[in-house]
C-alpha cells in the first residue's frame, strides 16, 4: 500500500500533526464456521445484513443426518419394547420361584423344579441388565445423531453485523477448524477501528488519546473523527523502512465505515492538550 508520511508543524497555532494512512476494520469479528460436513442448501444471510444471536444464515442438507436420526430412533423404540418384555419375563420368573417355594412348604416340590426357576430368574436379570445397557447406548447414539443433525443450522453466534460470507449455495463445507470461515460477524459495528502506520521518525509525535481525523475514499467530503487507542510497539521493518502500527478507534452510528475502506488520517492534538500529558 502507498503510504504518504509527514509530519506538520505549523508554528502560529502551534499544531503537530502526522499523516498517515490505514484500513478500516471492525473492532472485533466473530468467525462462523461449519460444524458438520455438507453441501450448503440454502443461504440466509449476506455481508452487511444484522444479525441476532441464533439467527439462521446458512443450511447444509440435512437428509444424511436425518437419516441417521430415524435410524437410531426406531433401534431405541424397539429397545425399549425388548426391555418392556423382558422385565414381564423376570416378572414372571419372580413369580414362579415365590409359587415352588410356597408350595415346597406344603407339599414335596422338587428342590430341582425350584433351582431351575431361580437359573430362569437370574438369566432374566441378566437380560435386563443387558437390555438396560443396549438402551443407554442408543439414546447417547440418538443424542449425538440428533446434535450433528442439529448442527446442519449454521446460526449467528452473536447479535452483529455480517462484515463477509465466504459461501455459495452448492458448496460442499467440512467441520474443520481450520477451514477458512463460511460467515465472519462483527461484534459492534458501531464503533469501527482503523489500522494505520505510521513511520519511525513521526511516531514521538503521536499519543495515546490522541484526536485523529480521517475521510475515506467513498465519502471524500465527510471528515471523521477518531482516538488513538493503541500504539503497537514492535516496529515493522520493510526495505530496511521502520513503520509503527497505531490503533485508532472511531464512531461508526451510521454504519458509513465498512471493513477494508483505505482511510487517509491526520494525527494530531494542540501542543499542550491531553495527548501531551503523562500516560
Amino acid at each position: 500500500m502507498d503510504q504518504i508520511m509527514q509530519t506538520q508543524r505549523e508554528r502560529g497555532s502551534a499544531i503537530r500533526t502526522v499523516a498517515a494512512t490505514g484500513v478500516v476494520g471492525p473492532t472485533a469479528t466473530t468467525p462462523v464456521g461449519a460444524r458438520a460436513s455438507g453441501v450448503i442448501q440454502a443461504l440466509h444471510c449476506d455481508a452487511n445484513m444484522q444479525v441476532k444471536a441464533g439467527q439462521l444464515c446458512a443450511t447444509i442438507a440435512p437428509r444424511s443426518y436425518q437419516i441417521i436420526v430415524d435410524q437410531n430412533r426406531a433401534d431405541l423404540t424397539a429397545a425399549e419394547t425388548r426391555l418392556e418384555k423382558d422385565k414381564a419375563n423376570l416378572a414372571q420368573a419372580k413369580a414362579a420361584i415365590e409359587n415352588y417355594e410356597a408350595s415346597a412348604k406344603r407339599s414335596a416340590t422338587s428342590r430341582r423344579a425350584i433351582d431351575r426357576s431361580r437359573k430362569t430368574f437370574e438369566r432374566a436379570q441378566t437380560q435386563i441388565k443387558g437390555d438396560e445397557a443396549t438402551l443407554a447406548r442408543l439414546q447417547a447414539a440418538l443424542h449425538a445423531a440428533e446434535t450433528n443433525l442439529s448442527n446442519t443450522d449454521i446460526v449467528s453466534p452473536i447479535d452483529g453485523t455480517v462484515v463477509s460470507r465466504n459461501v455459495e449455495i452448492g458448496q460442499t463445507v467440512a467441520a474443520d477448524s481450520e477451514a477458512p470461515p463460511l460467515f465472519v460477524v462483527a461484534i459492534d459495528p458501531a464503533l469501527a477501528h482503523i489500522d494505520a502506520i505510521v513511520s519511525a521518525k513521526d511516531i514521538g509525535e503521536v499519543k495515546l488519546g490522541g484526536k485523529a481525523t480521517f475521510t475515506v475514499g467513498a465519502f471524500p467530503n465527510r471528515s471523521f473523527s477518531g482516538l488513538v487507542m493503541q500504539i503497537r510497539p514492535s516496529p515493522q521493518v520493510h526495505e530496511q523502512v521502520a513503520t509503527y502500527d497505531v490503533v485508532i478507534s472511531a464512531p461508526n452510528p451510521d454504519l458509513l465505515l465498512k471493513p477494508g475502506m483505505t482511510a487517509t488520517i491526520v494525527i494530531g492534538e494542540i501542543a499542550g492538550g491531553p495527548a501531551d500529558r503523562p500516560q
